[in-house]
């Protein structure tokens, strides 16, 4: 399954996220006659897939929906071409998303779509109860079927693909390294060591299941990988069985469904210390009943002080399903270290206390580091880790390992954020490998120049600047730059491709 998989790239949790069908060939649809495409609600063009449960109900992945409103949504259940007028077309009315899905990592990616009318029942799937071992183990080939990339940053097929791929054990997944040590608890992986097979960008949301005897029960989600069918990395897939009582909270008692978007842990930019430091935390209702938040409040941890709200758009606001409201905080810093502010919040409809944290590096403004952050070939670094090299500060744009700090541009994993005053100038000598072979780091792509006309299909990459139809657009910064390589969004085109594009 390779990166985070809806049609575009997702630069984040280890590299470029991806999902399309790599190594498959054309479905046999009278198998995947669940299979569901998510389109916009003017297009025909799928961005993400999904699996049609019955009664009205479709299931995804959260990375695919969880910025999006109802409005903007429809599906095609059994819709097998890419950009086909096949299969039965409905609009989405509600979106859930799991209440702790975690955009940073991907975990409990899963999300139910509510339609405005019932698909024939017969098209439905069976999801996976109690336990993912009852049903395949290390080892079992599963079947995962989509619309996306073909290979890495290669073309869409025309026609659904499927591909099979081997359960592998939490054990061995992890040792892809990087986010792949969190693999485990609601998530699973599939593919082989070689790679070769895999889902792709495109892919995300769709089902992998498993075929015994006949029967056909879906086991996972597409969500996200490293690369597509790279040697060293495999698909993650959300666990529906560990994921289950979720779902039917949602799909078998028809509940009314109380759930609160925030983000829990966000890296902020490095600051110097004497200067002050602002954030802006977002709250959204992800659920079906509008909720009013009740008490926010600002703690300050590590070398943080001065914390304060500086604007409160939250307290006292009724947020209907999809909306969202902000609170904007102001804090300093006592000494160099990492300074952390926390939004602790409340709402009417639950006893749950919500904190959501944001931390960010306080360097000397004379020393704005030390070489204790010195850069390390063989360290993995994470979104916004921060190293000095060669009298710099970088901090990372997302998952990386042996990448140089000096020889990454503009657009690359490393961004300078401040001078540095540590020696460093040469590569620390890399550490004994891990069994794991990991790949050759992607070439850093050259961003096309302002003016470029846009070209459906290329791979472009956050920051790129392109021409279309008479206006000037940039992609947006991660995750929505992922989507900038999709042709469902086209910009200026539809009511989806601000998602992805920022007119200039």
């Amino acid at each position: 399954m390779g990166s985070v998989q809806a049609n575009e790239n997702i630069v984040g949790v280890g590299g470029v996220i991806t999902p399309d069908i790599v190594g498959g060939s054309p479905a046999n649809t009278a198998d995947w006659g669940f299979y569901t495409q998510i389109v916009g609600r003017n297009s025909n063009r799928s961005f993400c897939g999904g699996s049609y449960l019955g009664d009205g109900y479709v299931l995804t992945a959260a990375h695919c929906v969880d910025t999006d409103l109802p409005s903007q949504l429809a599906v095609k259940v059994g819709g097998f071409r890419y950009n086909g007028t096949d299969g039965e077309r409905a609009n989405v009315t509600n979106i859930y998303v799991h209440p702790n899905f975690n955009s940073r990592n991907l975990a409990n990616d899963i999300a139910i779509l509510k339609l405005d009318r019932v698909i024939s029942n017969d098209k439905r799937v069976e999801i996976a109860a109690g336990g993912l071992s009852q049903y395949a183990v290390t080892g079992d080939q599963l079947s995962v079927a989509g619309l996306g990339r073909l290979s890495e940053g290669g073309s869409t097929p025309s026609v659904l693909m499927a591909v099979d791929v081997p359960l592998v054990s939490d054990a061995q997944c992890r040792t892809a390294g990087g986010s792949y040590a969190n693999v485990g608890q609601v998530s699973f992986c599939a593919g082989v060591p070689q790679g070769g097979i895999d889902s792709c960008q495109g892919d995300s949301g769709g089902p992998i299941v498993v075929n015994r005897g006949g029967v056909v029960t879906q086991l996972g989600i597409v969500s996200w990988g490293i690369g597509c069918a790279r040697p060293g990395k495999y698909g993650v897939y959300s666990d529906i069985a560990a994921l289950r009582d979720w779902v039917d909270s949602v799909v078998v008692l028809n509940a009314d469904n109380v759930s609160v978007g925030y983000n829990a842990n966000q890296p902020l930019t490095a600051f110097e210390l004497g200067q002050t430091a602002s954030h802006t935390f977002s709250v959204k209702n992800t659920g079906n009943v509008p909720f009013t938040v009740t008490q926010t409040s600002v703690s300050a941890s590590g070398v943080a002080q001065d914390a304060l709200i500086s604007q409160d758009g939250c307290r006292a606001s009724t947020l209907p399903a999809g909306q969202s409201c902000q609170v904007a905080v102001e804090f300093s810093a006592s000494a160099t270290g990492t300074a952390s502010v926390a939004l602790t919040f409340e709402i009417d409809k639950t006893n749950t206390q919500y904190v959501a944290k944001a931390s960010a590096q306080v360097t000397s403004a004379s020393q704005p580091g030390t070489c204790e952050t010195e850069w390390n070939a063989g360290a993995v670094y994470n979104t916004g880790d921060v190293v000095s090299w060669q009298g710099q500060l970088w901090e990372a744009q997302w998952w990386n390992q042996g990448a140089d700090p000096s020889q990454s541009g503009p657009w690359g994993v490393w961004q300078a954020i401040a001078a540095g005053h540590c020696g460093g100038g040469s590569p620390t000598p890399e550490p004994t490998p891990d069994p794991t072979p990991e790949p050759t780091p992607d070439p850093e792509p050259t961003p096309p120049a302002s003016g470029n006309a846009y070209v459906a299909g290329t791979a472009y990459s956050p920051g790129d600047v392109v021409t279309h139809n008479g206006g000037t657009y940039q992609c947006r910064a991660w995750p929505n730059g992922l989507w900038c390589a999709s042709s469902a969004y086209e910009p200026g085109v539809g009511d989806a491709w601000s998602n992805a594009w920022a007119k200039l």
